[in-house]
């Protein structure tokens, strides 16, 4: 028998075996890369902590493409000696170590340099999402209090309005992009800069999406990014380091910069949609997308499902226009997954279709490979290395499988906590585990399925009603492509069923058949009692459904 710390390490070395083998990872290093990074040891100015790797693979293939967005091409060694510029204005603007840096801007290169800069120095990078308004900017800033703000030119008015609203000012000022940006990385150093402290410090703040209240601060040290649950993604999903990654989704949740790392720690190209103002892709582009990926030859993206849906109802004529063959793995995350667009994305795009579950508070959770969303609909896959899932009911009781409790989770990669909130963060944690709320079940053979939020659950008539479970029959409707399910109040029943449904082009569903296709299928009081149609559900960037608006309605 081999006990469990013993084997816990066997399981990593085989995942980083796997990792290093198959990655190609080991074919981009040569003599003179080695010799390189021996001087900036010997000379001290090698960077320490995450954005080491740039460096590295700035000594190794300096000449590689590293990052795209339209005309700006930035191989490795000019995406490292920029990062180490700009970390050099952070400095002498008065940053220091454990300092937070925030930053609001629009997906673009000038983010990604912002964020690395941040961590080359030792702060943590407080993310503020562009589309906010001036009082939600304001409880951030009062929260984080960041010694330092960059952001895009444009919003500058809707932060001055916060500032005055917090009744707070970043000690080292803002940086506005792109001018003054721009100035202050035109002009090369002479000599590599020399990291400060350990590295330790470097983190991330992401404000949770405030579904249902005021966003919290969840702050993530970067001291230690290499978790088993991390390997073990990589060795399953097959990251390379020939990647050419498309990113799409904002840049200010916490999972398109988690997968730009992923890729940069094997050496791959990032490639950027524009996303300025005007620009004919501002927000997502379906054909865009399909676009970007021929012309860049793209092999992996993450998607939230709703582009994912947006792609599959594309007429076909479109799709076939554009050649797809280039990708090996599209990730779906950050909101479930229904199965009928799963099964659209893989007759369409082929076996690459994975699926995952995670949070900003949790990393890496689960992984559902190939296949495994249809062959088990709406499952999120199976405990990556290095979880413990646990799932409780309201007395605190785990739940037999197939039963539905509340998901907690235990690993290397759980936040410290909220920032400033113990009561928030005592209420997420039992034993050592965390949970954001969800609701869920896993079967016999260990797939795990999200039931729905805790908070969206309804009663109805004394009945535990999951509206995801609607949703998913919905979604399954030719006609309709999108919906959504909640709770609203009923004098006879607590709470009734209400759906929200967006209709394809040319639909003339009524609410009457919305119902007559839920009672076909579904338990009768499972049937949604009122029926809305919308021309679009509001819904956060990274495609959670905004359902505190549903209500409101």
């Amino acid at each position: 028998m081999i006990p469990p710390a013993l084997h816990g390490l066997l399981d990593r070395a085989l995942a980083a075996r796997d990792v290093v083998v198959k990655s190609g990872i080991v074919r981009t290093l040569n003599v003179k890369g080695a010799v390189t990074l021996a001087r900036r040891v010997a000379t001290r100015t090698l960077p320490k902590g995450p954005t080491a790797i740039l460096s590295v693979h700035a000594a190794h293939r300096p000449n590689d493409e590293a990052l795209v967005e339209g005309p700006v091409r930035l191989r490795y060694a000019e995406l490292d000696e920029r990062i180490d510029r700009l970390a050099r204005a952070f400095l002498a603007l008065g940053v220091r170590r454990g300092d937070k840096i925030a930053v609001m801007m629009r997906n673009g290169h000038r983010y990604l340099l912002t964020q690395w800069a941040a961590l080359r120095v030792g702060a943590a990078v407080v993310q503020i999402g562009y589309r906010l308004k001036s009082h939600e900017i304001a409880h951030i800033l009062s929260n984080a209090e960041p010694a330092l703000v960059v952001h895009d030119d444009d919003l500058a008015t809707a932060l001055d309005d916060a500032y005055a609203e917090a009744k707070y000012r970043p000690r080292a000022g803002a940086i506005a992009s792109p001018k003054r940006f721009d100035d202050l990385v035109a002009h090369p150093p002479t000599t590599h800069l020399r990291p400060e402290g350990d590295g330790a410090s470097a983190g991330v703040m992401v404000y949770t999406s405030g579904t249902t209240g005021r966003p919290k601060g969840a702050a993530r040290s970067l001291e230690k990014s290499l978790h088993d649950s991390v390997l073990d993604f990589i060795r399953k999903v097959g990251i390379r380091a020939d990647e050419r990654h498309l990113v799409v989704c904002p840049l200010y949740h916490s999972a398109a910069p988690a997968f730009v790392a992923l890729v940069y720690a094997m050496g791959g190209t990032i490639v950027m949609q524009d996303h300025e103002p005007g620009s004919r892709s501002h927000g997502f582009d379906a054909e865009e997308v399909l676009r970007t990926i021929q012309r860049e030859r793209i092999t992996s993206t993450l998607m939230v499902p709703t582009m994912l849906t947006r792609l599959a109802a594309l007429p076909e004529e479109v799709r076939r226009k554009y050649d797809t063959s280039s990708l090996r793995w599209v990730m779906s995350g950050a909101a479930p997954l229904p199965t009928e667009t799963a099964r659209r994305i893989e007759n369409w795009l082929g076996p690459v279709l994975y699926n995952f579950y995670g949070s900003t508070e949790t990393g890496l959770v689960t992984l559902a490979l190939p296949g495994e969303h249809t062959a088990h609909p709406g499952t999120i896959g199976r405990a990556l290395l290095g979880n413990e899932i646990r799932l409780y009911d309201d007395d605190g009781r785990e739940v037999r499988t197939g039963q539905v409790g509340e998901l907690f989770v235990r690993s290397t990669m759980l936040v410290h906590g909220y920032h400033r909130d113990r009561e928030a963060t005592s209420k997420a944690m039992r034993d050592g585990f965390f949970s954001v709320g969800d609701l869920g079940r896993v079967d016999a053979a260990g797939y795990y399925y999200l039931a729905d939020r805790k908070h969206d659950m309804v009663i109805s008539g004394g009945v535990n009603i999951y509206p995801w479970e609607i949703e998913q029959h919905l979604h399954t409707h030719p006609e309709i492509l999108e919906a959504a399910v909640i709770g609203v109040p009923d004098p006879d029943w607590g709470e009734s069923l209400r759906a929200f449904v967006v209709l394809r082009q040319g639909s003339q569903l009524t609410a009457g058949d919305v119902q007559q296709y839920c009672k076909h299928a579904l338990a009768d009081y499972k049937m949604p009692r009122s029926v809305m149609f919308l021309d679009h559900l509001p819904r956060l960037p990274t495609g959670k459904v905004l359902k505190r608006e549903l209500r409101q309605l």
